[in-house]
């Protein structure tokens, strides 16, 4: 990797990575507390700058994971999706896999993609899905009196 002021890369990434995904992982449990969409643009951002941070270093898991965040902290922000505590718990999930790619050492990444490969894998297929909606029942007709 290039070395930029004596950081490569792969720390720069760990840095931004780092910094990103605790701010998604407060973030989430706030929205969570208050269904506030203005809560949410923040944390479309984070996901973005840990998907550009990924990119950049050829860190094709985190750009797969945090793309799948960012679409769906996209679709919530545009009122496309609701905020539920299912798909909160989703994306807490995500956020905790890019923490703990974060604390991983460019010697270490090929040992992490093959221990949680499955994990990202499974998530970003959840997150694709979309919610199912809310399923309204009409109300039962009033029985009538025979006449």
């Amino acid at each position: 990797m290039s070395d930029l002021g004596g950081f490569s890369l792969h720390e720069l990434f760990r840095g931004e990575a780092e910094t990103h995904a605790a701010a998604l992982s407060e973030g989430l449990v706030k929205l969570e507390g208050t269904s506030n969409p203005a809560i949410v643009e923040p944390l479309m951002r984070a996901a973005h700058s840990i998907k550009g941070a990924a990119r950049v270093i050829g860190l094709d898991i985190a750009v797969r994971l945090a793309h799948g965040l960012e679409d769906v902290l996209v679709a919530m922000q545009k009122g496309r999706e609701a905020i539920s505590s299912a798909r909160i718990d989703q994306l807490l999930r995500g956020a905790d896999l890019l923490a703990s790619l974060a604390r991983v050492s460019e010697a270490e990444v090929a040992q992490w993609t093959a221990t949680n490969s499955s994990a990202v894998d499974q998530l970003a297929a959840e997150l694709m899905v979309p919610p199912p909606a809310a399923v309204q029942i009409a109300p039962a007709a009033a029985p009538t009196a025979p006449t």
